[in-house]
């Protein structure tokens, strides 16, 4: 697996019911424990040149409000050069909700219907809450028997894109699609007919949806291929009964903690990027107000005769070289600190404790963050002595 991390975009800009820092929070943790940068998308309108540092762009339906020609038009030219597009309804679709989604899903095949899926036999509680047990074996349904669908509507599917769930035989309506994925371009699209598949306290509470919530965005963004179904189909469809591989479960929550904590390191790096470049602002601004004073200073001399200190701060150079030594011994706290942690998973993998896939995945960000760390050092050190030899 590759040490990048994904970048997912949730959009705000279309007013929609799913959202990152609510109905999505726990899908938000769960992805970023696997990899994944999720951020919410809150430009003013959807532009080609904002969107295109992401892998996915999901729309967790958007209520009472429409996407302009232009945004459509930014998405399509998103997927087409490889991007993941996700698109979540509700019952009713694209009239109950009066938003467009099916503007963009019917490029692709796909239409939400003005519909409100309901089974009195299948649910999970209530009618509404249907369990979908009618799904496709392929790479998006790796390991799902099941998944519950809340208040969802159906979808009209042509040979464009691909079915990968339907309603039972007893549900209203029966035997409708209601997720579908297609491939088009160097990029993806999967529609669902509810959001609330991924909503905390819903239908993400099943473990199915959870399962089904990772193949679908690795599959958006280009982890794995729908078009090579067949390995997945004869796994699920193997009616033999293989001995199960006997984890310890202690091992595994250790395993999951220290994937975290591998990811948080590469959170907190992005956060010091970002904290590093106000700083940077901070500090020009602070140049320029002494600049500003010092000028102050001098012409006030000339015109009172009044003796101002003219120094009142470190010179350019001097401010330069404290500033590259507080960064060396930064990036050498960090560094002494990732092998640390590099040290221990070893330890772990050494021990047996630690599944050896796991472990090669974790060593290989942990080394390319080593390495990363040890340039920039390099730099930094180079730089401190030029200023010596001056």
């Amino acid at each position: 697996m590759s040490g990048r991390r994904r970048l997912i975009y949730f959009d705000t800009t279309q007013n929609e019911r799913g959202r990152l820092d609510t109905t999505y929070s726990e899908l938000g943790t769960i992805l970023r424990d696997n990899d994944f940068d999720v951020e919410p998308y809150t430009e003013f309108m959807i532009l080609a040149k904002k969107i295109e540092e992401a892998d996915v762009v999901v729309f967790g339906c958007p209520n009472s409000s429409k996407l302009r020609p232009a945004e459509i038009d930014a998405l399509k030219k998103f997927v087409q050069n490889g991007g993941g597009l996700m698109l979540l309804s509700l019952s009713g679709g694209d009239r109950g909700l009066m938003n467009n989604m099916s503007q963009i899903s019917k490029e692709y095949g796909i239409t939400f219907e003005n519909t409100a899926i309901k089974d009195e036999r299948n649910n999970a509680g209530i009618p509404t809450m249907p369990i979908i047990r009618d799904i496709e074996p392929h790479i998006l349904t790796e390991d799902v028997q099941e998944i519950i669908y809340p208040s969802g509507c159906s979808l009209s599917v042509s040979e464009k894109a691909k079915v990968i769930a339907r309603t039972s035989d007893m549900a209203e309506p029966s035997a409708a699609p209601i997720i579908a994925a297609v491939e088009k371009g160097k990029g993806r699209v999967l529609c669902i007919g509810s959001y609330e598949v991924f909503r905390r306290g819903g239908g993400l509470k099943n473990e199915g949806n959870q399962t089904f919530a990772l193949n679908a965005f690795r599959w958006l963004a280009g982890e794995t291929k729908l078009a090579k179904p067949s390995k997945v189909a004869a796994s699920q469809s193997d009616t033999e009964e293989k001995e199960p591989t006997h984890v310890p479960a202690m091992s595994e929550e250790v395993e999951k903690t220290l994937r975290r904590l591998v990811n948080a390191v590469f959170d907190l790096q992005k956060d010091i990027a970002k904290a590093t470049e106000k700083i940077d602002k901070v500090e020009s601004n602070i140049e320029m107000l002494r600049d500003q004073f010092q000028d102050f200073a001098e012409k006030t001399q000339k015109q009172l005769g009044i003796i101002i200190p003219s120094k009142q701060f470190k010179t350019v150079e001097e401010k330069e070289v404290a500033d590259l030594e507080s960064d060396i011994k930064s990036l050498e706290r960090e560094i002494r600190s990732v092998k640390q942690l590099r040290d221990h998973v070893e330890e772990r993998h050494s021990s047996g404790a630690m599944k050896r896939d796991v472990y090669e995945e974790q060593v290989e960000k942990l080394n390319a963050r080593i390495e990363n760390l040890q340039k920039r050092l390099d730099s930094k050190q180079k730089s401190l002595e030029e200023f010596a030899e001056e």
